[in-house]
């Protein structure tokens, strides 16, 4: 439990670090390598969730937390709760994993730096996305977003379930692992369902 509690001071750490994005920060379309692009949209058996997915990213990179909220179904109800300890480290003590906490929208407005720590939205920026709709896989260039840190994205679809897999890899003093998982509904759109940290 130790352990768990030093990872999650870790990420609160990190994720203090969150500032708005400033105005002169580049459209995620420039950034992705022309992610946006209408082959990018094509190259994939559905192109609607892979319009969901840049609306999603483009909502993350500019840190607008209510388009972000479009992509979610409150509350959220994460096993082991790790969302909460994502949002707020000191709550490993507080919040037992077995029993699930709901997390709401108003815990969602309080916490929204803290889940989506500015290491997951610098990352996101930097995905190449017209690799990920093509391959279904990709991983962002491995960059400095924390004085002593570094961080990257694995993007993954899984076709077979309908799912993609937003993984965060941070290392520095700290290692760590979040995943953000989602679910792509019968209408083909993007749902946030839960975090896990390793």
């Amino acid at each position: 439990m130790r352990l768990l509690y030093i990872i999650f001071s870790a990420l609160i750490t990190l994720s203090c670090t969150n500032s708005p994005q400033s105005e002169n920060s580049k459209d995620l379309a420039t950034e992705n390598n022309k992610g946006n692009s209408p082959t990018a949209r094509q190259s994939s058996d559905s192109s609607k969730w892979t319009n969901s997915f840049l609306e999603f990213s483009k909502a993350i990179t500019k840190g607008d937390r209510n388009a972000v909220k479009s992509f979610i179904d409150f509350p959220i109800k994460n096993e082991g709760n790790e969302i909460w300890y994502l949002a707020d480290s000191r709550l490993v003590m507080e919040i037992s994993p077995k029993k699930i906490v709901p997390f709401t929208e108003s815990d969602f407005d309080k916490y929204f730096s803290s889940i989506f720590a500015l290491p997951f939205r610098k990352t996101l920026e930097k995905l190449n996305v017209d690799e990920f709709f093509e391959k279904n896989t990709a991983i962002s260039p491995e960059i400095e977003v924390v004085k002593g840190s570094r961080s990257k994205l694995q993007a993954d679809y899984y076709k077979a379930n309908n799912k993609v897999t937003l993984t965060l890899f941070t290392t520095g003093e700290a290692n760590l692992t979040v995943q953000y998982r989602f679910d792509i509904t019968t209408d083909e759109q993007l749902r946030f369902r839960q975090v896990h940290v390793e």
